[in-house]
This record gives C-alpha cells, sequence and structure tokens, in this order.
C-alpha cells in the first residue's frame, strides 16, 4: 500500500509537468506550421523588370522573391502576351515598365484569385522562350521572355497551336510550339516593302535650292509602289505613306511583319563635294566599303536622335546562331539584288563611280529580308537637285527599280524569266 501509494502521488506529480510540456510542444508546432501556412499564403513579391531589344526583338525579365507558376497564352486584337501569375505584390517603378521596342504597352495587377502581367506588341510577334529561372545570385527567381516581330499569319498560326495545346503554356516545355519555326506559306506573294527615308521631325539632308529629302523620298517611293502594283504580281506596302518619324528599328518590323521578301529603302543625301553626283545602291555589312559609306551611314543611323531618343545596340543578347546563318543567307540575296539594280538603273539614270557600295546601316539590318538602301542622288548637287524633282527622271528610276524587283522575284522563285 505504501508503496502503491507512493507510486500513484509521484505520477499525479508529475501530470502538470507532462502537460505544460505538451502544451508547449503544440503551441511551437502550430506556430510554425501557422507560420509556413502564411508564407505560402503570402503574396509573390515582384522585385524588378526589365526590358531591353527594339521593335524587332525584344528581351522582358521581371523579378520575383521566390519562385512563380506561371501560365501564358496570346491574345489579338491587338496582339498581347498573357501572363498569369500566383498573388503578387508588385514593386516595380514606373520607369522600368515604360513602353519600348516591340512593346507597346505593359499593365499588371491583381485579378481576384491571382494576378496578371499583359504585354501588348507594336503590331504581331512570336514569344520565341519564356523561362522561369533561378537568379544567378541564388536569391529569388526570374522570367526571362524572348520576343521578336512576326507576321499577323504567323500569330494567327501560333494561336491556332495554342488552341490544341489546351489554351495556355507553362514555360519553355511547350513554348517551343507556340510562335516558332517556319510555318509554311503557300499563297504568299512576292512582298516588297518600300521606305522612304526620313520623316516629320527628321527631314533629313536639304538641297541647294531648299528641297527637302524627306519630301523627295516619300514621292519617289509612291510612284515606285504604284509601279510596282500595276505589275500585278507582287503585294507592296510602304514604311510610311505621310510625313511622320519613324524609328529605324520600326522601320525593320514593319518589313518582317508584312514577310518582306525585299525592303528597299530610298534616300537622297548630301556631300560636301559638289561635284559628285548619281545614285549609289548600299548593302549592310560590318566594315564600310570606304570612308564615304561609312559616313553616310553614320548620318543615316543618327536619324533616331531627331526625336530626342537615346539609342542603344541591345540585341547582342538574344542573337544565336541560328540567326547568324539566317543573316549570311539574307546578306547573299542583298548582294544578288544590288548587283541587278545597278545594272537596271545604268541604263536610264547617271550612277556615281563604284556604285555598289556598303556600310552598317541600321535599317537594313534584318536578318530575314534582303534589303538595300538607294541613294537617289545628292540633294547637293544642283543637277542631281533638279532631276530629282522631274516627273520623268522619276519615272525612269522607278521603271528600272521595278524592272530589277521582276528579274529578282522571278530568279528567287526559279523560273528565271523577268515580269
Amino acid at each position: 500500500m505504501g508503496l502503491a501509494g507512493t507510486a500513484n502521488k509521484g505520477r499525479c506529480a508529475a501530470w502538470p509537468i507532462l502537460h505544460a510540456a505538451c502544451v508547449l510542444v503544440l503551441m511551437a508546432a502550430f506556430l510554425v506550421f501557422s507560420g509556413v501556412s502564411r508564407a505560402a499564403d503570402a503574396p509573390l513579391g515582384a522585385t524588378g523588370f526589365k526590358m531591353a531589344g527594339d521593335a524587332t526583338k525584344m528581351r522582358i525579365v521581371m523579378t520575383f522573391d521566390r519562385e512563380p507558376d506561371v501560365k501564358w497564352f496570346l491574345l489579338r486584337g491587338p496582339s498581347r502576351l498573357v501572363v498569369d501569375l500566383p498573388r503578387t505584390r508588385f514593386a516595380i517603378g514606373a520607369k522600368d515598365v515604360k513602353a519600348r521596342g516591340l512593346v507597346r504597352a505593359v499593365r499588371y495587377g491583381d485579378q481576384g484569385e491571382g494576378s496578371r502581367l499583359i504585354l501588348t506588341g507594336k503590331g504581331p510577334f512570336s514569344v520565341d522562350k519564356l523561362d522561369v529561372l533561378k537568379n544567378d545570385n541564388g536569391s529569388g527567381y526570374r522570367i526571362a521572355i524572348d520576343m521578336s516581330a512576326a507576321s499577323a499569319r504567323e500569330f494567327d498560326a501560333a494561336l491556332a497551336n495554342q488552341a490544341l495545346t489546351t489554351g495556355s503554356t507553362v514555360s519553355t516545355d511547350k513554348g517551343g510550339r507556340v510562335g516558332t519555326g517556319p510555318i509554311s506559306n503557300p499563297g504568299h506573294r512576292f512582298t516588297v516593302v518600300i521606305d522612304p527615308g526620313h520623316g516629320g521631325v527628321d527631314g533629313g539632308a536639304e538641297g541647294l535650292n531648299g528641297t527637302i529629302e524627306k519630301n523627295v523620298t516619300l514621292a519617289f517611293a509612291t510612284e515606285l509602289r504604284d509601279k510596282l502594283v500595276a505589275v500585278g504580281k507582287y503585294d507592296v506596302f510602304m514604311t510610311r505613306e505621310k510625313d511622320e518619324f519613324l524609328r529605324l528599328d520600326d522601320r525593320v518590323r514593319i518589313a518582317r511583319q508584312h514577310e518582306a521578301d525585299l525592303l528597299i529603302s530610298i534616300h537622297a543625301d548630301t556631300i560636301s563635294v559638289k561635284g559628285i553626283r548619281g545614285a549609289t545602291v548600299y548593302t549592310v555589312s560590318d566594315k564600310a566599303s570606304d570612308p564615304e559609306a561609312q559616313a553616310l551611314a553614320d548620318r543615316e543611323n543618327l536619324s533616331d536622335q531627331f526625336a530626342g531618343m537615346e539609342i542603344k545596340d541591345e540585341n547582342k543578347e538574344v542573337t544565336d546562331i541560328l540567326i547568324d546563318l539566317i543573316r549570311r543567307e539574307t546578306h547573299g540575296f542583298s548582294m544578288s539584288f544590288a548587283h541587278t539594280l545597278v545594272g537596271q538603273l545604268s541604263t536610264s539614270v547617271g550612277l556615281i563611280n563604284n556604285p555598289q557600295r556598303s556600310a552598317g546601316f541600321k535599317v537594313l539590318k534584318a536578318p530575314d529580308v534582303p534589303s538595300v538602301l538607294v541613294e537617289l542622288g545628292y540633294l547637293s548637287n544642283a543637277k542631281d537637285e533638279a532631276q530629282l524633282l522631274s516627273a520623268d527622271w522619276r519615272g525612269k528610276a522607278a521603271q528600272s527599280i521595278t524592272n530589277a524587283v521582276a528579274l529578282f522575284a522571278s530568279a528567287k522563285a526559279g523560273t528565271g524569266t523577268g515580269g
């Protein structure tokens, strides 16, 4: 009895201690699990946003404090990329989301059960890649989006493909199916985009008698367009049809979005040597063919500064070996057309010595559109200025370019005959 009574008494004395310990353990567990629950329920933190590139190719990066669960899809009217996120707290500067390059507008915000980022394109585009990546410093994650200008047909094909992949995609795995890769286009007609140089606040060169380059290029481009349309075999577009300013990369974007087979940029420059006159045909190259070509390219590439824009070459991180291979093939076509064009112009208008030249013109840098820049003549030469204002001379020059386009188009189609 005594021992039993003593034992029971000891257990009874221990119960309050054990009870208190259990309570503490349960409370600690509750706090831990509730903390985890609150962390899981807490909004995702969007801590930064950057865009780099131009109107033909862009990279968009959004950073987060932890890994986001991302789904994305395309919408038309206008062309948009929609990225769905978990509920997110956005700590992003207004300056960072200011429209630039291929992106016309950036919108983001809460959607009730989640959040959404919407990128509106400056016309149709393709999503080349969308990745969720861990940050290099080991802290947080980022979404990296690569976009490039595309045609309306390519965007519609991406939408149709999207419908076959359950209406949305996640990161890169399915992304390869949406808006990427060659898409056959059996109904495509040979397409020419004509680019009247300068415009708006950028008047270009000024002649001895006050002729303004932007007016000469628009008048000539309009006449050339009409002659090409009259052939009845081509689709013809102009980068501008009125006196408006266009960035150089926007001119390239327009050519790419029309799936152009040829871009012809029209100019009429001035030069300090008054005796030099005649037309010149330029193609793009990393190294200029001569100092005069380099000087001209430098002047033309400054065009964007007329609108107070800072020009940066931000495409390096979104180029790859495939683009380089495409560019080489395109350069071959550009050189071929330039040679044909010089031959046709030589029969109707005066050319300078060594009329086929090259330099690093930004407007000719579309990797997949054969492109030439035609200097019709020099406004600094009185005879050239008079010719550029002559309807008869413009008609002859436009017809020569039309003949060159016919030869190039038929050669590219494999028919070997003019049109």
